[in-house]
C-alpha cells in the first residue's frame, strides 16, 4: 500500500511573539536557507534576527490568523483540508508534515504506518512546485535524515519539481480564470531568493534553475489562458536583503498606476497553499501600496488550497510525474 506525505516549510504554532520567535529561529538556523555554516546560522537567527523581528512578524500573523475554529494558521488549516480531501477522494492515506515546527516528519511517518500496516511506499509531495535550495534541498535532507535514523518497512519516493506539469498548469488556470476578467495587467509574484543561491543552482542545469522554472510556469499559464505575456509583470516578495531577486513586490508594484495600469490581478503560483506570503505580503501590503499609488482595482487570486482541480492535479502528478512540456 502507498501513502502520500504533503510537505511544506512550516508555520508558527501560534500568533504570539514567543511562538513566532521560535519559528523564525528554527527556519533561519538552517544553512540551506541562509547559505552560512550551521553554527553561524543558528547564532545569527536565534540571538539577533528572531528577537528583533518576532514582534513585527507576530503582528502580521495576527492579521491573517484564522478567527474561526480551529484558530490556527491558514497554511496549517488548508494543508489539513487538502490532506483530508485527497484521502477521501482517492482512498489513500495522506499525512502532512512541516520542515520547521509541527506536525513534523517523524509524526507523519508514524501516522502513515498506523493507518497502513502494509505500507510499502511513501510518496513525498512538496507543496512548492519549483526547485530551490531553501525548499527542495532542505526538505529532502531533513526527510532523508529522519527516514534513515531507524528501519522502515516502506521506501520513499520524492516528487520532483512539477512547475511545468500539465495538471499543475490546469489547476492554476482553473483557479485564476474567474479573477481575470477586465484586468489591465496580470502580476506574477514569487518568493525572492539570494542571487548567489540562484546562480549556483542555475549552473547545475534547468532542473535546478529557479528563475527558468518560474518563467516556464508563467509562459504555460499565459498560453493556457490566452493572456499576452506582454500584459504581465514578474515581481518577487519576502526578500531579506538587497542582493536578492528583483523587482520587489513591496516596493515596485506602486509604480504600475503611474504607468497607467490601474486594474491588476496578482497570482503567486509558487505557493499552492495560502500563507503569510500570499495573505499578508500580497493581499494586505502590496494591495495598500498599489491603491495608495492611485490604483483603482487590486484583485488577489487565492492559492489552490484544497480545491478540486488541485486535488486531481496532485493525484495525476503522483501517478505520472513526467514533464511532457520539456
Amino acid at each position: 500500500m502507498r501513502g502520500i506525505l504533503l510537505v511544506n516549510l512550516g508555520t508558527p504554532a501560534g500568533n504570539n511573539k514567543a511562538d513566532v520567535r521560535r519559528f523564525i529561529g528554527d527556519m533561519l538556523s538552517d544553512p540551506y536557507v541562509t547559505g552560512h555554516s550551521p553554527k553561524f546560522s543558528s547564532l545569527l537567527a536565534r540571538k539577533i534576527i528572531a528577537p528583533l523581528s518576532a514582534g513585527k512578524s507576530a503582528a502580521k500573523y495576527n492579521l491573517i490568523w484564522r478567527k474561526e475554529e480551529p484558530q490556527f494558521s491558514p497554511l496549517l488549516y488548508h494543508m489539513q483540508q487538502l490532506a483530508t480531501t485527497l484521502e477521501n477522494k482517492k482512498n489513500i492515506s495522506v499525512e502532512i508534515a512541516m520542515r520547521y515546527g509541527e506536525p513534523d516528519v517523524l509524526h507523519a511517518f508514524r501516522e502513515l504506518e498506523r493507518k497502513c500496516p502494509l505500507l510499502h511506499e511513501v510518496v513525498v509531495f512538496p507543496l512548492y512546485p519549483h526547485y530551490a535550495q531553501s525548499t527542495t534541498e532542505t526538505m529532502k535532507e531533513a526527510i532523508g535524515r529522519i527516514f534513515f535514523s531507524r528501519p522502515h518497512s516502506f521506501r520513499l519516493r520524492f516528487v520532483e519539481p512539477y512547475y511545468n506539469h500539465p495538471a499543475f498548469i490546469e489547476a492554476l488556470t482553473n483557479q485564476a480564470r474567474p479573477y481575470l476578467e477586465g484586468i489591465d495587467k496580470l502580476v506574477f509574484t514569487y518568493h525572492s531568493l539570494p542571487v548567489t543561491q540562484v546562480a549556483a543552482a542555475w549552473r547545475k542545469g534547468k532542473e535546478f534553475d529557479y528563475v527558468y522554472q518560474l518563467k516556464e510556469t508563467n509562459h504555460l499559464f499565459c498560453q493556457a489562458t490566452g493572456i499576452d505575456p506582454h500584459d504581465t509583470f514578474l515581481f518577487y516578495s519576502s526578500q531579506r536583503g538587497r542582493k536578492w531577486l528583483k523587482p520587489f513586490l513591496n516596493k515596485d508594484i506602486g509604480d504600475l498606476p503611474k504607468l497607467g495600469w490601474n486594474n491588476v490581478a496578482v497570482i503567486a503560483p509558487g505557493f499552492p497553499i495560502d500563507n503569510m506570503e500570499t495573505l499578508y505580503d500580497i493581499d494586505i501590503e502590496a494591495r495598500k501600496l498599489f491603491m495608495d499609488a492611485g490604483g483603482k482595482q487590486f484583485t488577489f487570486i487565492p492559492s489552490l488550497n484544497d480545491n478540486d482541480s488541485w486535488v486531481e492535479a496532485i493525484w495525476k502528478i503522483v501517478e505520472k510525474p513526467t514533464h511532457p512540456h520539456k
